[in-house]
Formats: C-alpha cells, sequence, structure tokens
C-alpha cells in the first residue's frame, strides 16, 4: 500500500492520536468533539462511495434508530431534542472518521493507536501510584469523587481501544507481537484500578473474544455479535434470573448490590411503555429512591447502568428491534470483511465484548464520550482489515 498524501484529514487524524492519551487521562470527555473535527477534516468524495460498499443495510438501519429516537422526544418527560440532534452529528462525523482513518489514514491511525496505548499506560499508571497527581494538577478545584470518575472513564477508553491496539502491533511481526503483549498485560493491570471492576471484567470478555477468534474468525464474530443482540433483546427478562440467588445477592458488595436495585426499578418501569418506550433521556426525569440492603439510594441517577435496559426503557421494542438488527447486520459485514483475517477479526470482536461489558454496567448508552470512544475503536479495527492480507484457505 502506497504512503497516503498529506492533507487536511492526516493532519487531523496525526493531531488527534498526539492529543488522545492526555484527552483520556482528563476524563475523556473531549473525544466527541476532536472526532468531529476529524470527521469533517476528512470528508472527501470518496467517503460517499465508501459507505455503499457492503454497508448499506447498517447504515439504513443506523439512520433508522436516529430517527425513532429523534421521534421518541416527542412524548420523553425530559427535554431531549437537542440530545437527538447530538446524537445523529456524532454518528455522521463518526462515521466519517471511522472511514477515513480506516481507508487513507490507515498506517497512521495504527501507529497512532499504539503510540497512544504506550504514553497512556504510564499516564495511568502515575494516576493509580500518586494518586491522581496529574488530574488534582490539572483541576485543582475539582473533589476527588469526580477526579476518580474522569479516570474510570480514561480506563475505560484503555481496554477498548487496547484489541485494535494489538492487532495493529501484530501485524508487524513476532518481535512487535511481543511488544503488544507486554501492553495487554499492562491494560490488564490497570483494569481493575480506580474501583473499576466492571472494566477488568470487559478485559477477560475481550480477552475470551480475541483468543477465540485467531482461531475460528467467522464463528467468533457471528457468535459475539450475535450474543450481544440476543442480550439487548433478553435483558428485561434474564437479568432478574442472574440476581434470583439470594446467596449470590448477599455476597455482592454494596455497589453491585445498589446496581442491581437500579436494574430491578428500571425493569419494572420498561413493563409501562414496551413497546414505544418512554421517551430519548427520559431515565434523566427520574428522580424516585429506592431502598437497598435497608438503605436509601437513587433508583435512576440518570441512566440505568445498562445500554440495553436504557434503549427498552426510553425507546421501547421498536428501539431494541432495530438496534438488534444493527448488531446482525454489523456482524455480517464483519464475517464477510474479515472471516479471512484473524487479526483484524480478533480485534473486532475482542473491541465488541469489552465494549459490550461496559456498555451493560457503566455508562448511560448516549454518552458523548463513550460514543466517540466506539467510532475510534472501530477506526482502528478497520485500519487492520485493510491493511491485513486474507488468509489462504486451504485446498480440501
Amino acid at each position: 500500500m502506497s504512503t497516503p498524501r498529506l492533507d487536511a484529514g492526516a493532519i487531523a487524524l496525526a493531531a488527534f492520536f498526539a492529543i488522545a492519551p492526555g484527552i483520556a487521562v482528563g476524563g475523556a470527555l473531549g473525544f466527541a468533539v476532536l472526532v468531529t473535527a476529524v470527521g469533517v477534516a476528512s470528508l472527501r468524495p470518496s467517503f460517499f462511495r465508501s459507505l455503499s460498499e457492503n454497508r448499506s443495510v447498517f447504515l439504513v438501519l443506523l439512520l433508522l434508530f436516529m430517527v425513532w429516537a429523534a421521534v421518541t422526544t416527542g412524548w420523553s418527560p425530559h427535554p431531549a431534542r437537542e440530545q437527538a440532534l447530538k446524537l445523529a452529528a456524532l454518528s455522521l462525523t463518526g462515521i466519517m472518521f471511522a472511514t477515513y482513518a480506516s481507508g487513507a489514514g490507515a498506517r497512521l491511525t495504527l501507529a497512532g493507536a499504539a503510540a497512544t496505548l504506550i504514553v497512556l499506560i504510564p499516564l495511568l499508571t502515575i494516576e493509580a501510584l500518586t494518586p491522581l497527581v496529574i488530574n488534582r494538577a490539572a483541576q485543582p478545584g475539582i473533589d476527588d469523587g469526580e477526579l476518580t470518575r474522569n479516570l474510570t472513564r480514561g480506563t475505560a477508553f484503555l481496554v477498548t481501544i487496547s484489541w485494535g491496539a494489538a492487532g495493529g502491533l501484530m501485524l508487524l511481526g513476532r518481535a512487535w507481537t511481543i511488544v503488544a503483549t507486554v501492553l495487554l498485560i499492562a491494560t490488564l493491570a490497570l483494569a481493575p484500578q480506580f474501583d473499576t471492576w466492571a472494566n477488568l471484567a470487559a478485559f477477560a470478555a475481550g480477552l475470551l473474544a480475541f483468543g477465540a477468534a485467531r482461531l475460528l474468525p467467522r464463528l467468533t464474530i457471528w457468535a459475539t455479535t450475535g450474543g450481544l443482540a440476543a442480550w439487548l433483546v433478553a435483558a428485561p427478562f434474564a437479568t432478574p434470573l442472574i440476581f434470583a440467588n439470594q446467596t449470590i445477592a448477599d455476597a455482592m458488595p454494596l455497589s453491585w448490590a445498589h446496581r442491581s436495585g437500579i436494574w430491578g426499578y428500571t425493569i419494572g418501569r420498561i413493563q409501562e411503555q414496551m413497546l414505544t418506550g418512554q421517551g430519548l433521556e427520559a431515565s434523566r426525569a427520574i428522580d424516585e429512591r429506592i431502598l437497598v440492603r435497608g438503605i436509601e439510594m437513587e433508583a435512576m441517577g440518570n441512566h440505568p447502568h445498562s445500554a440495553s435496559l436504557q434503549i427498552w426503557l426510553e425507546l421501547g421494542g421498536v428501539g431494541v428491534g432495530l438496534g438488534a438488527l444493527m448488531l446482525i447486520a454489523g456482524g455480517a459485514w464483519l464475517a464477510r470483511a474479515y472471516g479471512e483475517r484473524p487479526l483484524a477479526a480478533a480485534a473486532a470482536c475482542g473491541t465488541l465484548a469489552t465494549a459490550g461489558v461496559i456498555a451493560n454496567v457503566s455508562f448511560s448508552a448516549w454518552a458523548e464520550w463513550w460514543i466517540a470512544t466506539l467510532f475510534i475503536a472501530a477506526a482502528v479495527v478497520g485500519a487492520i482489515g485493510a491493511r491485513e492480507a486474507p488468509r489462504k484457505r486451504a485446498l480440501g
């Protein structure tokens, strides 16, 4: 592949990766603006042709999902029209970002992703050991709880992009595979820091999916995307079964017991309007309280800490159906594109499994920084697919 020419997109992409570690350690909130800026800077005529190549079904479903989310603002108890516009704009520019970064900017993307990990890991390590010295110096008037949330988001970003960054290094040969392995071990060590055990579970899921896809790329792609689609549909019905065992419920720490209480409350509210949902951002209008082990706590806290339950609650069965179809359509495209590219498949499955766990236990489904993180991770995976030669089938 020829060296990409220097253009506005390449300059913007290089600048993005130069500041990405600092943005991540500072809380990751700036990623939405940066992805939008790079997406706009990288727009070119070939973008529209690239979109039509094998991804039209997924993009139509994404468009329908966004339209439905906007429609539900009509009955949402929370003013959400601005949020619908933000989601639509970020989705468009995120697609522009990922298309350029995984196409003309593929080499730069892989180098930038690896460099991001190499710089971000020491920064997060300093924050874990000092603790929080960088964030305290940058934001001296902010309380420790908010600073810790910055690092929770930064670590979530780290574990999500780690599979693409590692896969890109592995493309370079055995010596770089050792470097990638060291970076993944360091990521594993950082995952549970800052009281974020969810990130450790997400990393474990990603590791399992990454390893399986190296051996069985196509099957693992279908298992990962199909599993995420199935959980999206089944979440209100399957979640109560997980906590039905009283021994398990009693053994959970209070924070997870609170989360279980939030999920139980959310499931009850989902049943009120299962088809159409209560409207985009309806979670933010809920200010009720629940009892958790005799302690009064928030019933929601702006979102239910589960993307699947949040989509059910706010967009109803219509939104869930569109979301599940998107995952299946995306899985079909990934299986075609990466079925004979085991490193790209491994990076895709590791990323999807990690993001799936984080999305279903941690952040709001509509958090702009998190959506931007998913587009960044998708761009890195796509860059691997663009540079990895297809594996030759054995002749039978």
